[in-house]
């Protein structure tokens, strides 16, 4: 089957080049978005709404919605948010090699 149009790579390669803190800003903007991504199945898999979420959390709901839609978040409001659904943040700090991501999920 013939391809149409470029893939994310190529195309990523070309935007980034060799500019490090342009990779580094894609990097960290994925990190948060897959960060985000887990998020929303640890809360779903509690079977809860962001509503209910948040009344534990004692925020509003749209607190919730933007934590899960990739926000800056700080270290204390992802624990809270975590402990509300029983899951436990493990943090490991590693010198990582060049083709790892920011950041791993285990």
């Amino acid at each position: 089957m013939k391809r149409i149009g470029e893939r994310y790579e190529d195309v990523r390669k070309k935007l980034v080049g060799s500019d490090k803190k342009r990779e580094a800003n894609i990097q960290l903007e994925a990190a948060k978005l897959e960060l985000a991504e887990h998020l929303v199945e640890y809360r779903e898999k509690s079977s809860m709404t962001q509503r209910q979420l948040a009344e534990k959390l004692g925020v509003k709901q749209q607190v919730v919605a933007k934590i899960e839609n990739g926000s800056n978040i700080t270290l204390e409001t992802l624990i809270k948010f975590l402990n509300v659904l029983g899951i436990v943040l493990k943090v490991e700090a590693v010198r990582r090699k060049r083709s790892e991501h920011v950041l791993q999920f285990v």
